[in-house]
């Protein structure tokens, strides 16, 4: 059994009563609100998203000294996106920004320059996308995003002249400028340069020097993840499959900092702080989302064995080899099963980097020792590729939930700390 230790009471989460949203269905009469098992469920039930469009005053008190600084913040965010298509579901975007606001509020945020990081926490990012359209449409075929140095100078202007704004507009409302100083940072730590790689970007995140800023720009991540993970039901298997990927490196680095932080595993306190409530809602929507695929793939009917055969190879995989604990590469001369296991994570690291040479190199060795190792059952392509998928998300959601329930386990290898100098994973 794991050390007990003794914990800070945190505060339970605010309520934002404009922002329940239950069916007659659901309803629960208040006697029954106390209950023991009510409450329990409380805490294990997934979050939903919003696609209402909030109103500033619904996200933030209007009591508060910061409220128009949010406001102005809100205008700012809306403006920007009315320019923007709708997401792949056809909410309106501004929801998205508003969901980061949710669920920070819904997970007992409230410090008030966290939840004015969350509303812009994609705005530089989006203002750049927004101007490289535009030179694609005037350059045509000469745009080269890779060799426009043009693109980094703008997002490094836009960050600035926003900064001036912000500044500026806390001066003459006599709201201190270490709010805004704050705000800024974190918005600048949450900004995906467009040069870096992905976990690059997240490694400023991972390894900045104040862990107060830290944190909340950890916290700020996660409630994004949330959202983006919750509405991927327009998505195909593989973009379903390589959207949980990047959240699974997202929760995996905050695993090993809620260890090193709090030296403790979140389950063992009666109440949880918010980057571990954002954390735990995060991973079980990554794990439903895993599931969904599973689901999707349909092993079932007369070679409902595969599916058996499959966890089983897993769990060989996992325990005599112990191989969920680091990334794996692929055993060319392994003939069990559990080889399919092998490299997953390197991967869907290759696709995250657009290295489509070395993904589909990978992509088809799997499917050629599937379509050995099944040939008695004659599968198509098509099965094979869903049987890949399966197993692919299966094994990826086993990882979430060890994330989740075993104390001090994280993914080593999988971590900011030991990429490459140039934010990669190492060979």
């Amino acid at each position: 059994m794991p050390p007990k230790h003794s914990h800070p009471k945190s505060k339970p989460a605010r309520k934002i009563k404009s922002m329940r949203v239950v069916s007659k269905s659901m309803k629960v009469s208040p006697s029954k609100q106390s209950s023991p098992e009510y409450r329990s469920y409380q805490d294990l039930k997934l979050w939903r998203p919003e696609n209402k469009v909030f109103k500033p005053e619904q996200l933030f008190s209007k009591k508060s000294k910061m409220f128009p600084l949010f406001h102005y913040l809100y205008n700012e965010v809306r403006t920007t996106y009315r320019s923007m298509v709708s997401r792949r579901n056809g909410e309106n975007p501004f929801v998205h920004p508003l969901n980061v606001v949710v669920g920070l509020s819904k997970a007992g945020v409230k410090d008030e320059a966290t939840l004015c990081a969350g509303l812009i926490h994609d705005l530089i990012e989006e203002r750049v996308d927004l101007h490289k359209k535009t030179l694609k449409t005037a350059l045509g075929k000469k745009f080269d995003e890779k060799k426009n140095s043009h693109l980094a100078e703008f997002e490094k202007q836009t960050y600035f002249e926003l900064r001036q704004q912000v500044f500026m507009f806390c001066d003459e409302h006599k709201i201190p400028l270490k709010f805004a100083d704050e705000i800024m940072t974190i918005t600048k730590l949450l900004t995906r340069h467009k040069r870096h790689f992905y976990y690059r970007s997240l490694s400023q995140i991972f390894q900045y020097p104040n862990p107060k800023v830290k944190e909340k720009a950890i916290q700020i991540k996660l409630s994004d993840r949330l959202h983006n993970i919750l509405t991927i039901e327009k998505f195909d298997n593989q973009e379903r499959l390589y959207e949980c990927f990047k959240s699974l490196f997202i929760l995996n680095n905050t695993k090993k900092f809620i260890i090193d932080t709090y030296h403790r595993h979140m389950y063992s306190a009666p109440r949880h702080n918010s980057t571990e409530l954002l954390f735990k809602l995060c991973g079980k929507a990554t794990y439903e989302a895993f599931l969904n695929i599973c689901q999707r793939c349909n092993l079932i009917g007369e070679h409902a064995e595969v599916k058996a055969m499959i966890h089983l190879a897993f769990k060989k995989y996992a325990l005599e080899k112990k191989s969920v604990w680091e990334i794996t590469k692929i055993d060319k001369k392994e003939a069990h099963l559990y080889r399919i296991f092998q490299g997953v994570v390197r991967k869907y690291d290759a696709r995250l980097h657009q290295e489509w040479e070395e993904y589909e190199t990978m992509a088809i060795a799997e499917r050629t020792f599937s379509k050995k190792f099944f040939q008695a059952y004659h599968f198509t392509q098509t099965q094979i590729q869903a049987i890949l998928d399966y197993k692919d998300a299966y094994a990826l959601r086993e990882i979430i939930t060890d994330l989740l329930y075993i104390p001090e386990y994280y993914l080593v290898d999988f971590l900011c700390i030991n990429l490459t100098h140039n934010g990669r994973l190492r060979r």
